[in-house]
């Protein structure tokens, strides 16, 4: 190892941000998650998901999670958005996790992963009344607005516990 090696090694890293699950929760709605709540990305054909009567229409129903059973829910639906899986094969679930509870989050397309920094959100107030409670904000990015998306709101959300 050279001198200019250790120099680079020594110099301190550009803060990238912090790391987000980008999805899409329908054509024109684009939102983002903190990976840090983020367990799996689950694809699945529909017929995985037990679909169990007399509950929410925002329940799909339940899941085998690595030998676990967890509920998967609608999450464009909990938003107030239409539901995307109208006449699906597959689905795409977003395993998050929150101090102690688990669930899936059903959504209609995966994007992958993106870097933002915290100083580049923005206040939510601007967006549809019923989406703001579950947000922390907006990232406006090249072009495209991602709603974050506050976990905390959505398995909180009497929608999910007054099943």
């Amino acid at each position: 190892m050279n001198a200019s090696n250790i120099k680079l090694l020594t110099q301190p890293q550009k803060n990238l941000g912090d790391g987000y699950l980008q999805f899409k929760l329908n054509q024109s709605t684009t939102a983002v998650l903190l990976v840090n709540f983020t367990e799996e990305v689950v694809v699945l054909p529909l017929g995985a998901i037990t679909s169990i009567p007399n509950t929410s229409e925002l329940i799909v129903g339940l899941m085998n999670w690595r030998n676990r059973i967890i509920w998967v829910v609608d999450l464009p639906k909990i938003l107030g958005l239409e539901s995307q899986f109208h006449q699906i094969r597959q689905c795409n679930i977003i395993v998050v996790r929150h101090q102690t509870e688990t669930i899936g989050l059903m959504v209609p397309e995966i994007k992958g992963t993106v870097r933002f920094n915290s100083s580049t959100i923005q206040s939510a107030q601007n967006q549809a009344s019923d989406l703001v409670p579950y947000l922390n904000g907006c990232i406006d990015d090249e072009d495209e607005l991602n709603l974050v998306l506050n976990i905390q709101a959505i398995l909180e959300s009497s929608l999910i516990h007054n099943t």
